[in-house]
């Protein structure tokens, strides 16, 4: 390898000693050995057309008479049929008053001993001499006025009148703009000192991971005037009038526009390529400001207005990003380079006035005359109190008392003034026409930069290309679009619903759009509804399915408001009552009746459809650092142009062209392009596996998850519970003591039939739920379905109140009815539920409780409380049992039924007795140990936040091997005071013992621990900021509310990529707040997160990380292949142009438009690993893995393609005194600059080295299948390859003289040895005629370019992916979180 590394560095030296390059030494001045080269003749050269004062002085070989019979000389010294049309070429705008007449443009001549240097005047000698004049004609220049002499057609023009119309129009507006400034600012004087308004209200929901702040978003009034829009519209044409100009002067380079090229120009190509440059420039610059400012620049051009004055209101928000915290611990106070750069942003951005998004809207008016406008799909009215526009709504209030008493509905005329303020109850979502999608895109600012640098391409005879890299554009965009619109079609389907239902209106019941429903409107619900608003159950029991809302899987049974002297919220204890926009409607009682509370962007569903339509901007260090090259690819670009123009081989307007395409191909259009393509695999691949995604981005922040938060109940385990007994409570006597302590445990429910406990267990169990019936099946809770079923109990629904029939003891037993009296359905907030039940034999009334044996304790009378009841509890908890307490008290007979209607839940829920616990078990999935191994195995962290208690979650936990076998384990639980300010988290293991200090035992590295807290812990940790301590050490979060598991996964989020898996209910805030959100669903595309699933597997999860892993894999592999060829093809082009030399252009073709596209869309191909490796891929585009990889690669090419050409310059026997000398040829005339041996050594070698990056850079198999199983590009590679090596090895043939490579003039190839072609060639234009390479060379050089590929497949394999990069990583490991997994 050393030996390797120093013969090509003694090959680098050496090119002082060759002198290959162009500018320092003399091209075809001597041979390698020293001799001299012969002197050279240009062959075919074309001479400038003569003008004579008449036809008749022309020379006899270009007169009239060298025209075919039946043709005339015209006056463009062409040979026509007819001359119409013709014009006269023999004008220069600095002799106007000389007329002069064309000879015919056909005579050639040949230059001997020719030296580029004095080209001019060699060809203008030579042509004077062959037409029998040694002495030379005049030139326009030399040319007398009034002299009747003949003069070669060289023009020193001036200024066109072409150039001075664009020149015209642009000015013209700066002429209009600064009357605009003053008359602006006079107009505005007043209006100017209004302070600005903010507008608060609408998004106070709005957070992000640091703070809570409400972001200030700032309202401007403007209206249009007279001055502005006509500025505006002469804008609108300048910027058609710059298109039209770029075209016009393209086609005139091609003599379309009056037969002969740069006839605009006079001619004069020099001229007419500095008309191009100088409107290439304004166009660029013209375009790019109105790109960069096109939010705020309609306004710009109106007159600002106070906000009630206002026709227009301009919306700026502030851009706000949500931190995609990958940095794991802060080793210093230093900051990184993305860090550095996002500061900077921060502040270009504040600096330029674009650290707000402005949106601007039409004022609008009602029928009432009352001002609004419509933002975000809310609409904004004008209130004079304030002074401001504000969040058009209804409150209806939280009092049941006053929520019941609107029963009776609306009047036709409130309900048609609460429309025209509200608007209608339909969620607006715009998605543009394809056509508008796409124009959309294609002004963006990345495509702005590629089509104004197109201009230059078909500007300049490089219109293959041109069209090549527009149809790459065109598929980019199109790709973009399509993937945009999908998505967007996809929220459409699911925000926009609209039907008709029952509303009660004037106290009759009539058939109304749903799109005209408003707060206070009374609906009739019915099966199978979709519900159109959020609202209230005051009347009959309803089922819905909240599975496309919420995710949670089964129906839930909703009850009418009940006055029972709490506020009503819907959010928290009121969901029993509430039914929530977009959900069905399962079943419902007769007269079932809801009242309207919230419509459009008010209800729960329209915020969520909001927060899809109008994203909060995320970040993520792949595309933080995407940003930075970006930056340091365009100041590559600009340092490419720069030398281009004043280095390389052209001259003049040619160099500045040669060196703006030499850096046009620095960034590549497919980029941006095919990482949306990689991504669109991944998530076609997720759907085939029942893994359905809404937002693409999201998949590559999957695969760099580090923490993975399960859900217990339906997502680790089953969804059902299977019944596992009862412990009833026993009274002992003991003397005179009484004990309670708890009996045996009955597995079986038939087993519960001995004391009076037992019986009320049973009583209890049969009605303490909210189960209902849904046609001939039982529905509710999965633990009270469960409970209820195995109870043998029968249930009939009689309207409002349900009777529950205990199965018989004996067949001839009539057990006793129970009537349900009174009901209080479980709240998460108490962790139970209360039901008040008539035995209709005895008369009794009964209250019985259910819930978490924690709350059910603490509610019980003391001395009911089994002596022996925290150790059997726990127990149970630590054998997986889902432990549920059970109270009782006895009303007796005499209370009236009414009476306890009447009661609070908290009357209800006092002075209860103890009965027993109700055990159910947990079973997990079948999958889920597997895929939690899976998952550990991928060095990922895998913890439990559930609702259920610790116990119960340690021993699921256990059971899965989400919690290691072998460790300590210890819980936190408060002890003593509960109140927030005196809550003390005490620590114990498992058996109770302790208290432990846990800070020491932690620090202990002979103990491996793991941690339990419950929510009440949890609270007082996060009180006093101690949490993040313990976090990572912590692997159960029990008894969490919804609140506590959405700040919990936030708390994750601070330190890591977090992902977070639910099936809905009680985990949508955290599903939502978690970078990586999936949701187990049985809707295709749940609004609660990113990704959902039907399957209800943990696997799915596995499986997303497997695919995000691969994408972010892939999306590394297509950006290093594409910066690649982008950076390949630069250095090519920095090479040739250097020479004045090029690929042919249909070698160009298949770089641009074959190799590139399909070994791009090839790489996306590659499958995902079968299983998850043990570490994730770099998302660090800057990272040193990637600089690595791709400027290894560069850098080897780069020495191969200098050494090619050291190596052919040391050839005397067919390169050297015939090298290619560009002084020979006009140098915009790039087509004809691939007939070389140069290009020909340039080509062969770069080929390769395309189509090698791409198998090179799909690499990678711990994250995807093997390189060979990606059979496309497998096929697309070989294909390649094949094809440039019989270019490179066959003799001439028809198929590489296509591509003009080793082919010649028909002449030549006989000459050479070769038959004689039976197909046209265009005529070489280098000395020999050919570039057809000896035989032995081109072996030689084949083998060499297999080498380079081998060469570059070993840094990658050896340096990049192998033990190198180990060595490296043992050496200066990167601090990086550490977790136990």
């Amino acid at each position: 390898m050393q030996r390797t590394w120093l013969f090509l560095a003694l090959l680098v030296c050496s090119i002082s000693i060759v002198n290959c390059i162009p500018k320092f030494h003399t091209v075809n001045h001597s041979f390698y050995n020293g001799t001299l080269c012969p002197a050279v003749t240009k062959y075919n050269v074309k001479c400038p057309i003569l003008c004579v004062p008449d036809l008749s002085a022309c020379p006899s070989s270009i007169g009239p008479q060298t025209c075919a019979s039946g043709t005339t000389l015209c006056e463009d010294g062409t040979c026509r049929a007819q001359c119409s049309g013709a014009v006269n070429v023999c004008q220069c705008p600095s002799q106007p008053g000389i007329k002069l007449r064309a000879c015919a443009s056909s005579l050639t001549v040949n230059i001997d001993h020719y030296d580029p240097s004095n080209d001019q005047i060699q060809t203008l000698s030579t042509c004077s001499a062959t037409l029998g004049k040694p002495s030379g004609y005049n030139t326009w220049e030399t040319i007398s006025l009034g002299a009747q002499d003949s003069a070669w057609n060289v023009c020193e023009a001036p200024p066109a009148p072409f150039v001075l119309s664009y020149l015209g129009i642009y000015f013209a507006f700066y002429v209009l703009l600064f009357p605009w400034i003053l008359y602006k600012k006079i107009r505005e004087k007043h209006t100017m000192k209004q302070e600005k308004i903010p507008l608060n209200e609408k998004y106070d929901d709005i957070k992000t991971l640091d703070s809570i702040e409400t972001p200030k978003v700032v309202l401007r009034g403007f209206s249009n005037d007279w001055f502005g829009n006509f500025i505006v519209l002469y804008m609108v044409i300048v910027s058609i009038a710059f298109t039209i100009f770029l075209l016009v002067l393209s086609l005139d380079y091609y003599g379309y526009i009056d037969g002969i090229p740069y006839t605009l120009t006079y001619a004069s190509y020099a001229l007419n390529s500095k008309a191009f440059c100088l409107l290439w420039f304004l166009a660029t610059s013209w375009y790019l400001v109105i790109n960069i400012t096109r939010t705020k620049l309609r306004n710009y051009f109106r007159i600002r207005q106070p906000l009630e004055k206002a026709k227009y209101v301009q919306i700026d928000l502030p851009r706000q990003v949500v931190q995609m915290h990958t940095k794991n611990v802060k080793t210093s106070e230093s900051l990184t380079v993305i860090e550095r750069v996002q500061i900077a942003d921060t502040w270009i951005r504040k600096v330029l006035g674009f650290d707000y998004i402005s949106v601007t809207s039409n004022v609008l008016h009602t029928s009432l005359e009352t001002r609004y406008f419509e933002f975000q799909s809310t609409r904004y009215l004008w209130t004079d109190e304030k002074a401001n526009f504000e969040p058009s709504s209804i409150m209806l209030g939280s009092n049941p008392d006053t929520l019941l008493k609107m029963k009776s509905g609306l009047t036709s005329n409130e309900a048609a003034k609460r429309l025209e303020l509200i608007g209608q109850n339909f969620i607006a979502v715009h998605v543009p026409s394809f056509a508008v999608a796409i124009w959309e895109e294609l002004t963006g600012f990345f495509y702005l930069y590629q089509i104004m640098i197109l201009w230059c391409y078909f500007y300049l005879a490089y219109w293959q290309i041109g069209i090549s890299d527009t149809l790459i554009i065109l598929l980019a965009g199109i790709i973009k679009v399509i993937v945009r619109l999908r998505s967007e079609y996809r929220v459409k389907s699911m925000a926009e619903h609209v039907t008709t239902c029952k509303v009660l209106r004037d106290q009759i019941w009539k058939e109304e759009s749903t799109a005209n429903l408003i707060p206070g409107d009374v609906i009739e619900i019915n099966a199978p509804d979709v519900v159109p608003v959020d609202a209230v159950i005051i009347q009959g029991d309803i089922v819905v399915d909240e599975s496309s809302l919420t995710g949670e899987p089964l129906p839930i049974r909703k009850f009418p408001l009940r006055n029972d002297g709490q506020l009503y919220d819907r959010s928290m204890g009121g969901k029993i009552h509430t039914l929530f926009a977009g959900t069905t409607v399962r079943q419902s009682s007769p007269q079932s009746w809801a009242l309207v509370l919230e419509t459009r962007t008010n209800t729960d569903k329209g915020k969520l459809v909001q927060k899809i339509l109008y994203p909060q901007e995320v970040s993520f260090v792949f595309t933080e650092q995407l940003k930075l090259v970006f930056v340091i690819l365009i100041c590559y670009a600009l340092f490419l142009l720069a030398i281009g123009s004043w280095w390389l081989g052209g001259k003049g307007m040619t160099a500045w062209f040669y060196g703006t395409i030499c850096a046009a191909q620095v960034m590549n259009p497919l980029l941006p392009a095919m990482l949306v393509v990689g991504q669109s695999v991944a998530a076609g691949r997720l759907k085939a596996k029942g893994v359905y995604c809404v937002d693409l981005p999201r998949i590559l922040v999957a695969g760099k998850t580090q923490v993975f938060c399960f859900d217990k109940t339906g997502t680790l385990t089953k969804e059902g519970l299977e019944y596992y007994g009862a412990y009833p409570s026993m009274a002992l006597h003991e003397g005179s003591v009484n004990i309670t302590s708890f009996g045996e445990l009955k597995h079986e429910y038939s087993q519960l039939n001995g004391s009076d406990s037992e019986r009320l267990i049973q009583m209890g169990m049969a009605s303490c739920h909210s189960v209902t019936t849904l046609g001939s099946e039982y529905i509710g809770n999965p633990v009270d379905s469960v409970m209820f079923q195995i109870t043998g109990a029968k249930l009939s629904v009689d309207g409002t109140t349900d009777t529950i029939l205990p199965q018989a003891e004996t067949p001839n037993h009539v057990p006793s009815r129970l009537e349900v009296v009174q009901r209080f359905e479980f709240q998460h907030s108490r962790a139970s539920m209360s039901v008040a039940v008539r035995d209709t034999n005895t008369n009794h009334i009964h209250i019985f409780c259910k819930g978490s044996f924690e709350h059910i304790h603490d509610i019980s009378t003391s001395a009911s409380v089994p002596s022996d009841f925290d150790i059997v509890t726990a127990k149970m908890a630590r054998e997986g049992c889902y432990v549920l307490g059970l109270a009782h008290r006895d009303l007796g007979p005499d209370i009236d039924s009414n009476t306890v209607r009447s009661w609070t839940r908290d009357t209800l829920e006092s002075n209860l007795d103890f009965l027993g616990l109700i055990l159910f078990k947990n079973l997990l999935k079948e999958d889920t140990a597997d895929a939690i191994a899976q998952l550990k195995e991928g060095d990922t962290r895998v913890v439990m936040i559930t609702g259920d208690n610790a116990l119960t979650g340690i021993s699921v936990g256990q059971a899965c091997g989400l919690v290691p076998a072998s460790v300590e384990i210890i819980l936190g639980d408060v002890e003593g005071s509960e109140s927030k300010e005196k809550a003390n988290v005490v620590w114990r293991d498992l058996e109770g013992k302790g208290p432990i200090d846990i800070v020491s035992a932690l620090a202990d590295p002979s103990r491996s621990i793991e941690l339990a807290v419950t929510g009440k812990a949890f609270h007082a940790l996060v009180l006093d900021d101690s949490m993040r301590d313990y976090l990572f050490d912590t692997r159960i979060f029990a008894r969490m509310t919804p609140v506590d598991k959405m700040t919990c996964v936030e708390l994750f989020m601070e330190r890591a990529i977090t992902a977070m898996c639910g099936d809905g209910g009680n985990d949508c805030g955290a599903l939502r707040a978690a970078h990586v959100g999936i949701a187990m669903s049985e809707a295709e595309a749940s609004v609660v997160s990113p990704f959902s699933t039907p399957k209800r597997s943990v696997q799915s999860c596995v499986d997303l990380l497997i695919e995000g892993r691969a994408a972010l894999a892939t999306s590394f592999a297509s950006y290093k292949y594409l910066i690649m060829y982008g950076e390949t093809m630069a250095t090519v082009k920095f090479f040739t142009f250097y020479y004045t030399m090029s690929f042919s252009e249909w070698n160009f073709i298949l770089v641009d438009a074959f190799i590139t596209v399909f070994c791009s869309i090839a790489v996306t191909q590659a499958g995902p690993a079968k299983r998850l490796a043990p570490s994730r891929p770099t998302a660090r585009i800057l990272g040193p893995q990637v600089l690595f990889s791709v400027i290894g690669q560069l850098v080897i090419n780069a020495l191969f393609l200098v050494c090619s050409f050291i190596w052919l310059y040391q050839q005397d026997g067919f390169f050297r005194c015939f090298e290619w000398d560009s002084r020979a040829i006009d140098p915009s005339m790039w087509w004809l600059m691939g007939d070389s041996f140069e290009a020909s050594v340039v080509t062969f070698v770069t080929l390769f080295q395309f189509v090698n990056a791409a198998i090179i850079f799909n690499y990678g198999g711990i994250f995807r299948r093997a390189w060979y199983r990606n059979y496309f590009l497998a096929f697309v590679c070989a294909v390649f390859i094949i094809i440039v090596s019989y270019w490179e090895l066959a003799d001439p043939n028809s198929f590489g003289c296509l591509v003009r490579l080793n082919c010649g003039d028909p002449d030549v190839l006989v000459s050479l040895g070769y038959p004689r072609p039976d197909y046209y060639i265009q005529p070489y234009i280098n000395p020999l005629r050919h570039n057809v390479l000896p035989k032995d060379f081109r072996y030689k050089l084949w083998a060499y370019s297999i080498g380079n590929m081998l060469l570059t497949n070993a840094w990658e394999f050896f340096v990049v992916m192998g033990p190198v990069r180990n060595w490296l990583r043992r050496k200066t490991p990167l601090q990086r979180l550490k977790v136990k997994v």
